[in-house]
């Protein structure tokens, strides 16, 4: 009989955990600074038409959100 190691498993999906969080983190700061700049040129775009709302939320809540949301998508894909 092999000898089993009941730890293995679960430190595999550590690992993976792990380097799934650490490509998101990465694909985090690669998308937010583009984020934010579509934020805020939407911001400035809002500023120059005529019977514009003020926007809820920070442009950099709003880039935030974007960012985790297109980071959201390209791992379900």
């Amino acid at each position: 009989m092999l000898p089993t190691n009941k730890y293995s498993a679960p430190s595999h999906a550590l690992r993976d955990r792990q380097s799934e969080r650490a490509l998101m983190r990465q694909l985090f700061l690669i998308s937010y600074p583009l984020c934010l700049i579509a934020a805020t040129s939407h911001r400035i775009a809002l500023h120059f038409t005529a019977g514009s709302t003020r926007p809820e939320q920070s442009v950099f809540a709003e880039a935030r959100s974007a960012a985790y949301a297109a980071v959201g998508y390209a791992f379900h894909a």
